[in-house]
């Protein structure tokens, strides 16, 4: 008789959770948008450019957890005498870091 009741409500249990609303684990727009905003500073930043663009972000799924965006701009070192440069910038939204590299010839459309 107990074994039987445990395993009712097991069930009753178990089937509760499947009448939670997804949506509730769902990012909203606003957070998206501070995310966005958040990878678009970082990757300024690390691209270390005068004058920077950044081109719109390339979402990668949760599992990898990674934005990618082109930030153009004039290098700022004297010897690079202001010419434009292109870096590619993967932001890490876990971690909230920025990391880039020359995109020579690469473009944003």
């Amino acid at each position: 008789m107990f074994n039987r009741s445990v395993r009712l409500a097991g069930m009753a249990t178990g089937s509760l959770l499947f009448a939670i609303p997804m949506s509730a684990h769902a990012s909203t727009d606003a957070a998206w948008a501070a995310s966005a905003k958040a990878g678009r500073a970082a990757c300024i930043a690390a691209a270390n450019l005068a004058r920077p663009t950044v081109s719109a972000p390339l979402n990668f799924s949760d599992q990898v957890g990674r934005d990618a965006m082109l930030v153009r701009g004039m290098y700022k070192q004297r010897f690079m005498k202001r010419a434009w440069g292109t870096m590619l910038c993967l932001y890490d939204r876990r971690t909230h870091r920025a990391e880039v590299v020359e995109a020579k010839g690469w473009t944003a459309g």
